[in-house]
This record gives C-alpha cells, sequence and structure tokens, in this order.
C-alpha cells in the first residue's frame, strides 16, 4: 500500500525506522478507504461488490495494543547490562523506545517498572548466534477494564539467574496479576516459546471482551487489539443466527465466540491444539458446567471426524494467519452447513480457502472488516458463505 507524501507528519518519531507502522503519515480516514478499496480488489472475482461493507476504524486509533513484546540485547554500557526495545525495521537491530503511540499505556509503564526490577537482578541479555545470557525478552498483557496486566519474562531455560525471587518482586508491582516465563532454547526473531510456566501471582489473567471474563493462561492466544476485538464481536455476532442446534468453532482457543454465542446453540464443540488454552477453556466448563459444549483437542485437520459428527448447523472459521488446512475445507465442503463464518487475518489465505468454498456450493452474501491495528497494512475481515 503506498502511502503519498502529502499527508501529515506520522505522530510517532520513529516511523519509518520502526517495524511496526507503515501507513502513520496517512490521514487515518484515508487508510480506512484505501483497505476497502483493497478488499474491492481481491475479492471482486468472488462475490458481489454491495456484499462488501465499509471498514470499520478504531477511535482514536492510537493506544489499541494491549500487548507488548519487547527482545533484549547486551549493552555494557548501561545498568542494567542490557536494553530492551522494538526492531528496527527489516533488522534485527533495537530501537530505544520510551513511548509508543499504538501501545496502550499500560502495557508501556508494567514494562518500564519491570525493567527497573530487572536493574537490581543477575540476568543477562542473550545475544544472536551467542551461548552467553539468559533473556531473550519481555512480555506484557494488560486488561483495559480491570488494569491487570500478564508479566512473561522469555529465557533461554528454565534456570533463572537469581532464581525465582524476581518474579517474587515483579508481581508486588502495582497492576501485576501475574509473573511467567516462556522457555525459548534458541533466539530467533519470534521471541517466545512453546513452554510457559508459571513462575508466581496468579496462574491466569482475567481478559474482559463483551462483558464476559475470559481466564487466560500465558500460554493461550487472546486479541491483543481488545478494542477491535470489541467491533470484531460485534461484526461476528450479527452474522449468525439468533438460535441453531449445533455449532462447531474450529480454530477456537479458549472459546471466545462458542461462549458468546451459547445462549444461541443447543450443542457446541470448539477444535483446538493450544494445549494452554484447552486447560483454560475446559476449567470454565468446570466451573459453570456447560456440559452441552465439547472441546476437540488436536490439528483441526486431524479431529474433523469429531467436529462434524453430528453436521454442525453453524461453522466458524478464525484459523492463523497461514488459513486452513487443505482436509479442513474439503471436509466442510461435503456437509450441508447453512452458514460458514471465515474470519481471516490473511487476505491472501481468505482468497485461496473462499475459492475452494465458492467451488463446493457455497455463495458470499456479506463481507466486514475492522480494522484491528490502525497505521499498518493488517485487516481482520469476516466473511459469511451460505448454501
Amino acid at each position: 500500500m503506498t502511502t503519498p507524501r502529502s499527508y501529515p507528519k506520522a505522530l510517532c518519531s520513529l516511523f519509518g525506522r520502526c517495524g511496526g507502522c507503515a501507513n502513520q503519515n496517512v490521514e487515518y480516514g484515508k487508510q480506512l478507504r484505501n483497505k476497502r478499496k483493497m478488499l474491492f480488489e481481491r475479492l471482486a472475482h468472488m462475490c458481489a461488490t454491495d456484499c462488501i461493507e465499509p471498514v470499520v476504524g478504531l477511535t482514536p486509533p492510537f493506544g489499541y495494543r494491549t500487548r507488548l513484546l519487547m527482545p533484549a540485547i547486551p549493552d555494557g554500557r548501561r545498568e542494567p547490562p542490557f536494553r530492551l526495545g522494538l526492531y528496527e525495521r527489516h533488522s534485527s537491530r533495537l530501537l530505544d523506545v520510551a513511548g509508543c503511540p499504538v501501545q496502550h499505556p499500560l502495557t508501556l509503564a508494567t514494562a518500564a517498572m519491570v525493567q527497573q526490577v530487572l536493574a537490581s537482578s543477575p540476568i543477562t541479555a542473550t545475544a544472536p548466534n551467542s551461548d552467553k545470557g539468559w533473556l531473550h525478552g519481555l512480555g506484557v498483557r494488560v486488561d483495559p477494564q480491570s488494569g491487570a496486566a500478564e508479566v512473561t519474562l522469555v529465557g533461554k531455560s528454565h534456570t533463572i539467574p537469581g532464581g525465582n525471587e524476581i518474579a517474587r518482586r515483579i508481581v508486588m508491582l502495582p497492576g501485576v496479576s501475574g509473573v511467567h516465563l516462556s522457555v525459548n532454547p534458541g533466539r530467533s526473531s519470534y521471541l517466545l516459546g512453546d513452554e510457559h510456566v508459571h513462575l508466581a501471582g496468579n496462574k491466569r489473567t482475567v481478559f474482559h471482551l463483551a462483558n464476559q471474563a475470559f481466564h487466560v493462561s500465558a500460554g493461550a492466544f487472546f486479541q491483543t487489539s481488545l478494542t477491535g476485538a470489541e467491533i470484531l464481536v460485534e461484526q461476528v455476532l450479527g452474522m449468525l443466527p439468533t438460535r441453531f442446534p449445533h455449532l462447531a468453532d474450529l480454530y477456537g482457543g479458549v472459546g471466545v465466540f462458542a461462549r458468546l454465542t451459547e445462549e444461541r446453540w443447543n450443542k457446541a464443540i470448539v477444535a483446538e491444539s493450544n494445549p494452554y488454552a484447552v486447560a483454560d477453556l475446559h476449567e470454565w466448563i468446570e466451573q459453570t458446567g456447560c456440559r452441552s459444549l465439547r472441546v476437540a483437542r488436536g490439528r483441526t485437520e486431524d479431529v474433523m471426524h469429531e467436529v462434524l459428527e453430528p453436521h454442525p448447523d453453524v461453522v466458524i472459521l478464525d484459523p492463523p494467519r497461514s488459513g486452513c488446512h487443505p482436509r479442513v475445507i474439503s471436509e466442510l465442503g461435503r456437509i450441508d452447513s447453512a452458514t460458514i463464518l471465515y474470519i481471516a487475518c490473511s487476505l491472501d489465505a481468505l482468497v485461496r480457502d473462499g475459492n475452494l468454498l465458492l467451488d463446493a456450493g457455497y455463495r458470499i452474501d456479506r463481507v466486514s472488516s475492522v480494522d484491528m491495528f490502525p497505521h499498518t497494512d493488517h485487516l481482520e475481515v469476516v466473511v459469511r458463505f451460505v448454501r
């Protein structure tokens, strides 16, 4: 997406250097119009253009990111002997970031406090292509409604320099709900490892969305733009029938959409492979006694036989950026679900998978979208397929 030079100066002084925002120098209304134009161009061969609704933006388009991941690198010229920052565009170099306009203020405040605690510890940072150091970086997720913050130290082993005392000190900071360790033996461009260990405070952090409280483990996914997530939920609920017998929520995470539509269905199943998300959802089922909701643990393509028996009336697809596995689309194509909602974070995957659903006899009758991450090229799209 091109950005005309005549648009206002970006709010952030690091624009053009930081790898986060690509379009901050473009007036926000223009950004939204550009994204709708992009939708027309990508989906015109798949549906009537009057099905495509205007892109819904965030107000204001700043302070929306409720998750912060900051890599660490060694720096012997300062105390502590490392620094945290954000990656420079197309580089592994770190930029010193005193503040970020798109981050929620609570993430920045929490990260600053944690850095002060780390300054008095024996923890040192790792570096690319080096065996020295322990800390890869720091993760913070916050719930704007309650002010609670989840803190994750990303380290290369289970053994924390100085022991767990550092976690007990961090959890005493204002607003910190729990402290966790993400173990990643090798440093890579993506900080977090597959294993998450609870260190101090609450095992799960409560995140509020659409008037419900979700108790989420550090290793489970939850939307990182909660303002945008509220809009996304409204769009999804608006496309679903008010009553239907059976729901299949595929790539369902902690069960957000299954839970938020509980009064609409008689039975539901959530397919999810992440063990932390599955445990969170099982805990909610135990606490609420909602026996009409089942969980199919495993890769979605491997549990389709369980998901499709009995045949669901409504299917919600919320796959990762890579889209759905071909077997998932193939299996959906041979059943007769009345409605399939595809929630896409990648237009490439949506076009690929959507064309397969069209070939199977479905048609698109509505497309909505939300600008979850203003000033980036990202767009969250909800497409309704019907028969």
